[in-house]
């Protein structure tokens, strides 16, 4: 899986945002903010990963267990997934 064109992320002081552009600026009214994992997860995303990749990202980052990074990956796939914000492959 991987992000929608419709979305660039920037980081403005120390806060990650993502800017709904095209069809996602209609659709999506203002700026969505990430938290910091939500950011670490987005730039894996960027570059085409899996579930399991996401899951291994927020391990190494955060030493937390896999169950804990598996219940934060899927919230997270599933806020990406209301906005539409993933292209599955």
């Amino acid at each position: 899986m991987k992000t929608s064109d419709q979305f660039i992320l920037r980081k403005i002081a120390d806060e990650h945002l993502l800017i709904p552009v095209r069809e996602a600026a209609i659709s999506v009214k203002g700026l969505v903010a990430l938290s910091e994992s939500g950011g670490l997860l987005y730039k894996k995303l960027q570059e085409g990963c899996t579930r399991e990749d996401l899951i291994a990202a927020l391990m190494a980052e955060y030493e937390v267990s896999e169950a804990v990074a598996a219940e934060d990956t899927d919230a997270f796939l599933d806020q990406m997934q209301e906005l539409n914000m993933l292209v599955v492959d």
